[in-house]
């Protein structure tokens, strides 16, 4: 019984330990480009997507403009560009660019520091957050910033879309968006929270080799000895029989 107590303990604690490996926190310091225009992302390093007003899916009141996203050398360059517009014009066009962040199920901190004169305004660069519910969470980057740190507050208080912030909601999605005016140089991305695990199969085991052996009867006994022993004794028998006819 003590043995089978400390059988059941350790598989318990083996059981704890695979949850706790589980649960791990992980902090993700990279991000995955991509470029958005009029209901189209391209997704690559660099991305780039052009508005051409009035073509491609484009309203005809947006302006020409350009979104590129790159990463390079630890630094994840965004910007939406559109010549000589007027930026709040260009602001409004359906078209942006950012970088997505993977691997993690939640999010408790996250920031990154600016490269001197990158654009950092009420709304861009911002996280976009988007939890377990459905809500999309909106942290602007000018609101976070002290110097050339962003360090986002992502409680209720800080959360631009009013839904409640995301601590301790589980996040589906974890996006970087550029779709104001500008050019922002982002480096020492750093975002915590608990890592995605992938399942992993199980690889099937590989049958042992089994020693071949003769068939039994019902009872267990193999059958070619018993067939052996019958003829075996129908031979003396018939040898008694012809002694005595002798």
């Amino acid at each position: 019984m003590r043995r089978l107590v400390l059988i059941g303990s350790a598989i318990a604690a083996l059981a704890w330990g695979s949850v706790a490996a589980y649960a791990s926190t992980a902090t993700v310091t990279t991000a995955s480009p991509w470029a958005y225009a009029c209901g189209h992302t391209t997704f690559g390093n660099p991305a780039t997507k052009e508005d051409t007003p009035d073509t491609n899916g484009c309203p005809a009141n947006d302006v020409p403009g350009t979104a590129t996203a790159g990463l390079g050398a630890g630094t994840l360059s965004l910007s939406k560009l559109c010549g000589d517009a007027d930026s709040a014009k260009c602001t409004a066009d359906d078209l942006a660019s950012g970088a997505t962040v993977k691997g993690l199920t939640t999010l408790t901190a996250a920031s990154w520091d600016l490269v001197p004169e990158s654009y950092c305004g009420a709304g861009a660069p911002r996280l976009n957050v988007v939890t377990s519910d459905g809500k999309t969470h909106f942290f602007g980057c000018a609101a976070n910033r002290s110097g050339n740190h962003v360090d986002f507050k992502l409680d209720a208080a800080g959360d631009g879309s009013g839904n409640g912030g995301i601590v301790g909601k589980t996040v589906t999605s974890i996006d970087i968006v550029q779709d104001e005016t500008g050019t922002a140089n982002l480096i020492h991305l750093s975002f915590t929270g608990t890592a995605a695990v992938t399942a992993t199969p199980t690889p099937s085991p590989t049958a042992a080799p089994t020693t071949p052996t003769l068939a039994t009867t019902g009872g267990g006994m193999p059958i070619w000895p018993m067939i052996g022993l019958l003829l075996a004794a129908l031979g003396l028998a018939g040898l008694t029989i012809r002694r005595r006819t002798a």
